[in-house]
Formats: C-alpha cells, structure tokens, sequence
C-alpha cells in the first residue's frame, strides 16, 4: 500500500484564536496570490487545493495551513491511488453501528458517529488538530521551551507551490492591488494631462450654459478625486500601509510630508498583505517618470533662481 496518494481539501475552518481576515491574508501571502482570489476557499464547501503527493507532503502542507490558520484535512486521493492489485476488506477495521467510542475532548461514551452528540466537535478535524498540535511542537523545541505552547500565528514552515514570479493584475479602477512608485507618478501625470483639457473644455461649455458647464465641472472634478484616491491607495499598498492612511494628506503640513513619502519609499520586496508586487514598468511609464523628475529639477532650480534675484533686487529698492 506504500502508493497510495493523498490529497489536501479545506472548507474554511479557522485554527483556534485566529480571525477570519488574518487567515485570508496568510493564505493569500502563502499562495502568492491577491486575497481576492482565496476568500472562496473559506466559503465552507470543500476544496481540493493539492493531490496526487504522498503521506509525508501531504503532512507538510497540512502544518503550513494550519500555521497559516487554516484546518485542512488530508484524504486518500482514490482517483491516483487506482490500482490492478486486489483490495481486501479488513475485518477488524470494519465498523459496526453498535460499537461505542469515547470522545477525544469530553470523554463521553456515545455510539459511533462522526461528531460527538455531547460536546458537538467533528472527531475527525479534533484528532487531526491534536496531531498537528503534536507536529508543530516537535518542529519547534526552542518556542516550547519557552512558552509551553505553540502560537497558532508562527510562520509557516512548508511552501505551498510557490511562484516567485507572480504579479498582481494593473487596474486603474478599485482599492485592491498595489502600484510602484514610477507608475504612480506616471499615471498621475496621466490623470493631470486628462483633467486640464476636460476643465478647459468646461470652462468654454460655460460661456454657452453656466448650469450645464457648471454641472460638468462638479462631474469631472469628482472623476478625477475618485481616480486619484484609487491610485493614491494602491501606492500605500505596494508600501505595507493601509488606504486609510490616505487621510493623514488632510492634515496640514503633516499631510505635505507624507504625500513626500509615498513619492519616496520604495515598495515591499515580492509579496505583502495586499498582493502580489506590481509587474515591471514599462517604456513609456519610465519616459513619464524622467519627464517628472526633470519637472521637478527645473521647479526647484527656478524657485532658487527667483529668489535668490529678489535678495539682490531688494537693496536697490531702498
């Protein structure tokens, strides 16, 4: 029987202590994927996200879910496990409905069921917590020593098909994703160059109409707000901040230093709590990003310029 394949199945089952949302990130963080694409999983349906490995994998990517505070639960994969040879029954496994069992958790002696009719737990996720309990302390002697448990928020030790060179999807529209530094300021300079002929067209329309110029300032001024919250948002993302952090901008003074930052800091390096890292920039978003920055050298070079002419105009105004 040393063929015999398994497969691991989830349907959501949080680990003890754990919250839906940091479960959510974890898998999303340990498939490398955006979190949208592993809520599903936790819709309490079963899922088959791994089969076809042997006893000792499937333990592995068990413990890697569960440390990443998800249950799963490891199966014998029938479909690769078809075979030629003969099957035997074993006689002494075979279960018969008026033999009792003893609850792992309660001890109360009941009739053999799949979930205890006192305490209510399903035996079998209680017996395959326990023995990942059991697993994680054993892989973990020094955490054990010192606090005579395992936290259920330790990393995790076992990779689940990792793919290094995931992206996330570019969408201009939504909060979800996150954007490079480079594109941000590209795709600003986009929505500046898109909005200045829209308000200038506003402007002639009202000349002709004032309510429907107007009407149309008030439409494309709150446009151009709700895309560049958008873009603004995923930009905190690609940091490790949250979006709501966006309203520190509000504040004055304080808010100039920090929309400084989000033009300066890097991104987080491969994946984060938000997705995937933002794919490489392309041509033209580098072109858009040097014509900024040479924008910028010349704002401060004229800046400098007038007023280090107004320090020396200003004796012979005297």
């Amino acid at each position: 029987m040393s063929g015999i394949q398994y497969k691991i199945t989830m349907d959501g089952t949080l680990a003890p202590g754990v919250t839906l949302e940091y479960a959510q990130n974890n898998l999303a963080a340990l498939f490398k994927k955006d979190i949208s694409a592993v809520k599903h999983l936790f819709s309490g349906k079963p899922n088959v996200i791994k089969r076809d490995i042997d006893s000792a994998t499937a333990d592995k990517y068990i413990d890697a879910l569960f440390n990443a505070g998800v249950v799963a639960v490891k199966e014998s994969d029938a479909l690769a496990s078809l075979t030629l040879e003969s099957i035997e029954s074993d006689p002494a496994t075979t279960t018969d409905s008026t033999h009792t069992m003893t609850c792992p958790k309660c001890a109360t002696q009941q009739p053999t069921d799949a979930m205890c009719q006192s305490c209510g737990i399903v035996i079998a996720k209680f017996n395959s917590y326990q023995a990942q309990s059991e697993n994680r302390i054993s892989s973990a002697p020094d955490y054990a020593a010192a606090t005579g448990s395992i936290s259920p928020y330790a990393s995790p030790h076992a990779q689940i098909d990792p793919q290094g060179d995931e992206v996330c999807e570019l969408n201009i529209w939504g909060v979800e994703g996150r954007l490079g530094r480079m594109r941000y300021i590209a795709w600003s300079m986009v929505l500046s160059f898109a909005v200045g002929p829209a308000m200038l067209l506003c402007m002639l329309l009202m000349q002709l109409s004032t309510k429907l110029g107007g009407l149309l300032v008030i439409v494309t001024a709150i446009a151009a707000m709700v895309v560049g919250i958008q873009i603004s948002v995923k930009r905190l993302h690609d940091i490790g901040w949250s979006g709501w952090l966006l309203l520190i901008g509000l504040i004055p003074v304080v808010g100039s230093i920090f929309q400084l930052l989000t033009f300066l800091l890097p991104g987080s390096t491969g994946s984060n709590r938000f997705g995937a890292p933002p794919p490489e920039n392309s041509t033209a978003v580098k072109v858009l990003f040097w014509i900024w920055a040479a924008l910028m050298i010349l704002a401060v070079i004229g800046i400098i310029a007038a007023f280090a002419m107004g320090i020396a105009l200003s004796p012979s105004m005297y």
